[in-house]
């Protein structure tokens, strides 16, 4: 079982977020200390150009995070909302 841990932005965005998508979030949480590429459940994508960082499509939001296997640890390093302007 992995722990789930936070970076300072990805914590206070989870603190920013309503109550809806708290519990989606926290749902996922849950999912990725049992597995942690849930690709069956999530939309997980494995980011290029690094070893063990994933992200998740949930609705609007992504969240970015890295897996070290060795320690069993989950860092969580961003929750942001996307929208259809953010890449242009």
């Amino acid at each position: 079982m992995f722990s789930v841990t936070f970076s300072n932005s990805a914590a206070k965005a989870l603190r920013d977020v309503d109550s809806k998508l708290e519990a989606r979030l926290k749902q996922l949480f849950v999912c990725l200390s049992q597995n942690p590429v849930p690709a069956k459940e999530f939309n997980v994508k494995k980011l290029d150009g690094f070893d063990a960082v994933y992200r998740i499509r949930l609705s609007s939001h992504r969240v970015a995070y890295a897996v070290y296997w060795n320690e069993k640890v989950i860092r969580v390093s961003s929750i942001e909302r996307r929208s259809e302007t953010t890449y242009k």
